[in-house]
């Protein structure tokens, strides 16, 4: 394994002749680099930054990447299946036809990212950020999402039946055509989140979710479990009625 410490590259030829099958790279700049098209056996990256830095089309079987910017950087058609992001900061970045199954991206800020395509199949989402991103042509199975913050985001088609929603925030989502059937929410937000006739709550445990201003009327909710305040806020947001308190 080599390790480089604090050092500046943005030519693609050298980071190329530094790879050596196991690199290591600590607290180095690579702000606005053009690596497209990189292949690695190993990469690593801790305290990086990489803003607007070019990694189209990059091949990595083993990549990781901790405490690193990557604002804006451009990773459209990457192929890092299983890759390791942790606590890194990709905010507007393009991710478009990346293939990210089964890799752990947890605790980084995806905020306004271009996701169209990517594959996040079996994927671990835990306390991510996705606000504002549309992600309703990225494949979503079998992805672990507790803690994320999905809020302003598109999840339109999406299934999470039978799922554990451990505080999810669904805040003005738009969650059109999302199975929810059996899910049990916890600690979640759904306020002001957009659903359809195609939204299915059925069965679905939802006395762990904020719903006001969710319209959750226009969604299927057979056998649903709520609370009776859930129930007066779902009658007053859908038709204006309040219900009553007829207990004295």
């Amino acid at each position: 394994m080599t390790t480089y410490e604090n050092l500046t590259v943005t030519d693609g030829d050298l980071l190329y002749d530094m790879l050596d099958g196991d690199s290591v790279f600590q607290d180095c700049d690579f702000d606005g680099a053009d690596f497209a098209n990189i292949e690695a056996d190993s990469l690593t990256m801790r305290g990086c930054t990489l803003v607007r830095a070019n990694l189209a089309n990059l091949l990595c079987a083993e990549l990781r990447i901790e405490s690193s910017n990557m604002e804006g950087a451009a990773l459209p058609r990457s192929e890092a299946i299983e890759a390791v992001l942790t606590d890194c900061s990709l905010s507007s970045a393009d991710l478009r036809g990346a293939s990210l199954n089964l890799s752990r991206i947890t605790d980084c800020d995806l905020s306004g990212a271009d996701m169209d395509g990517a594959n996040l199949f079996g994927a671990d989402l835990t306390g991510s950020r996705f606000r504002g991103v549309d992600l309703s042509r990225a494949r979503m199975n079998g992805v672990k999402i507790e803690r994320a913050d999905f809020s302003f985001a598109s999840l339109r088609g999406h299934a999470f039946r039978e799922r554990r929603l451990i505080g999810v925030n669904f805040t003005e989502a738009d969650l059109s055509g999302c199975d929810f059937s059996g899910a049990v929410f916890e600690r979640c937000h759904l306020t002001g989140a957009f659903v359809d006739e195609l939204t299915r709550f059925d069965g679905a445990d939802l006395r762990g979710a904020r719903i006001s201003g969710a319209h959750l009327v226009k969604a299927s909710l057979k056998g649903a479990l709520m609370l009776p305040s859930q129930v007066s806020a779902l009658v007053f947001d859908g038709f204006g009625i309040v219900v009553a308190d007829d207990s004295g």
